[in-house]
């Protein structure tokens, strides 16, 4: 039988368990959603008395352009379609403007090659490896035995093991020779620091520990920084510069020496923190304290950038009470200045309709030489904005028109947690919800990215998931054929690897979005099916790793123990496998 643990288990109160107590005191459930219709009017008429998306005024007379630069190996280009990238920058204040100014509101196309896959060589620079995000890494040659210590048996090709935090759900990035990893204080690298903290822990690819960003808990406590958490932001690599969101809801510019170049970085120098040991802040955008944010529960996005300009969402969200919106007009999502922390744009779509949190992370892709960045809003809509502007280009409702969102997961309309992923002018990505509400119905779509507008219907190329009422899909009438999922999906050879949070991992064809194969890991997921050389790996919340053939059969190569849940996604990266359980990093040779 299956159990559907969370990592609040051994912690006393569960997310279930408050969300119990509000629903005892509260006497009643109040239903967040309406039908499109009602969302689009309740947010023209907030458009019409506070703009949605603004342009800070120094930002819009300089020239803002898109380009692929995520890769820190400067020789491996970033995104997908293997194309050009264009991108505007436009002074909205004309009136103000002068001849220099107008000259910079011209739009001016930049070159950038984008591929849809990491090159697998000595970097993976981010969650999913490039803005694309599809969890495809390039590595070939590999030799998939290995093997991690568990109860005192002997590795296999082992390099190196190093403890994390109590809990560990960021996933590793490797750049220029050092590794990456989010997680809470529990390693106790820097011991003079006490209690429950975020933090980011920086090695060195052999293993030896650099640096630890430490953040404080935020006083109001588990409704915007749930206890032990940690940071689950994975950061973004590029050159010397870091951006990672942190528990705090900060979105921070670190450089990647941290203080052990001798040097402190600005325009940030007077951290608290500044022994050689510590990170090396290079500035600091807190979104509760300059934007208005109400994170629901952590603030927890992957960040990504494309050209000067980092993408992420807010994680703004409900109250404690998960009736109400408290900060409505806060952005969602957003888009700063690399350099300088300074807001290119914000907006708060979806306003008022956020069903719970906002937990997702953007990516990007490239239609017709035009970039678009993509955001999973928390109305269940994936939203397709232009990154120079901000602008909407197009959106996508992920839920049947017939779907109700209830309180605590009950209901059938989902929110988006997983991390889009463009493939050949489509984006594939699946609905979910928080993983303390439980199992229940998703959907999995691939979407046309070519169209303009409201493209829920003209766009949708298929849909996977609802119910198999006729049992021809799973030979069961009635089941359900796709779950709610955090994960996000692999797309190699034309097929779509896509795991949902009951533990079924799902092999469908990307041409037609018909199941190829189905396969139950008998325990939740919470990482995402990551393909290598011919190979799909994937951890469970019972710390299995399994290893299957990538292909339209199914064959189930190996299953490895780990010593507990593995809840983040494997990275390979200089032929060599990170991955990391709950409490430890390991590193394999492959």
């Amino acid at each position: 039988m299956r159990m559907m643990r969370c990592p609040s288990d051994d912690r006393g109160w569960s997310l279930a368990a408050v969300l119990l107590l509000v629903l005892l005191s509260a006497g009643c459930v109040e239903s967040r959603q309406a039908e499109h219709d009602a969302e689009a009017a309740a947010t023209a008429e907030a458009e019409a008395t506070t703009p949605a998306t603004t342009a800070s005024a120094e930002v819009a007379t300089d020239e803002v352009a898109t380009a692929a630069a995520a890769n820190t190996d400067t020789a491996a280009a970033v995104a997908d379609l293997n194309t050009l990238a264009t991108a505007a920058a436009a002074n909205t204040d004309t009136a103000a403007a002068d001849a220099d100014a107008a000259d910079a509101a011209v739009v001016r196309p930049v070159k950038a090659v984008m591929t849809s896959k990491a090159t697998g060589n000595d970097n993976w620079p981010m969650w999913g490896g490039t803005p694309g995000r599809n969890m495809i890494n390039e590595t070939t040659g590999t030799n998939l035995d290995f093997a991690p210590p568990l109860d005192g048996a002997e590795p296999k090709n082992l390099l190196w093991v190093r403890s994390l935090g109590s809990q560990t759900y960021g996933n590793p990035v490797v750049a220029d020779g050092k590794v990456f990893v989010g997680t809470n204080n529990g390693g106790k690298y820097r011991p003079q620091y006490k209690g429950d903290l975020g933090v980011m822990l920086a090695f060195t690819t052999d293993g030896e520990f650099l640096w630890q960003l430490s953040r404080e808990k935020l006083p109001q406590g588990r409704v915007n920084d749930w206890p032990e958490q940690g940071i689950c932001s994975a950061p973004v690599v590029e050159g010397d510069r870091m951006w990672v969101v942190t528990n705090r809801a900060e979105l921070m510019c670190l450089d990647t020496e941290g203080f052990l170049d001798g040097e402190n970085d600005g325009p940030i120098t007077d951290e608290v923190d500044s022994e050689k040991q510590d990170a090396d802040i290079v500035w600091s955008l807190d979104m509760i304290e300059e934007l208005g944010v109400f994170p629901h529960n952590l603030a927890t996005s992957s960040p990504l950038v494309l050209g000067d300009v980092v993408y992420l969402l807010t994680s703004n969200g409900v109250d404690e009470a998960h009736l109400e919106l408290p900060a409505p007009r806060a952005p969602s999502f957003l888009a700063v200045n690399k350099k300088t922390g300074e807001i290119v744009w914000e907006d708060n779509t979806p306003f008022d309709q956020v069903l719970h949190g906002q937990w997702g992370s953007p990516a990007v892709g490239v239609v017709d030489g035009q970039a678009q960045v993509y955001f999973p809003g928390g109305d269940g809509w994936l939203y397709a904005l232009d990154p120079a502007d901000g602008k909407l280009i197009w959106k996508f409702d992920l839920n049947p028109k017939d779907s109700k969102w209830e309180l605590g997961g009950r209901g059938t309309r989902n929110a988006i947690i997983a991390t889009p992923v463009f493939v050949d002018n489509s984006v594939v990505l699946a609905v979910g919800q928080d993983p303390e509400h439980g199992e229940g119905i998703g959907h999995l779509y691939r979407i046309d990215a070519t169209q303009q507008g409201d493209v829920t219907e003209s766009g949708k190329l298929w849909h996977y998931g609802g119910t198999d009422e006729d049992g021809s899909i799973t030979g069961d009438e009635g089941a359900e054929v796709f779950r709610r999922t955090l994960s996000t999906v692999a797309v190699y050879d034309g097929l779509v690897y896509a795991a949902d949070l009951s533990g079924f991992v799902h092999c469908v064809d990307f041409e037609t979005g018909k199941r190829v194969w189905e396969h139950d890991l008998l325990a939740a997921v919470w990482g995402s099916p990551m393909y290598v050389d011919g190979h799909v790996l994937l951890g469970n919340e019972d710390g299995v790793l399994t290893i299957f053939a990538a292909g339209r059969e199914k064959k189930v190569v190996r299953e490895l123990q780990f010593n507990s849940s593995i809840y983040s996604t494997p990275t390979i990266a200089g032929g060599v496998l990170y991955i990391s359980d709950r409490s430890k990093l390991y590193a394999f040779q492959l």
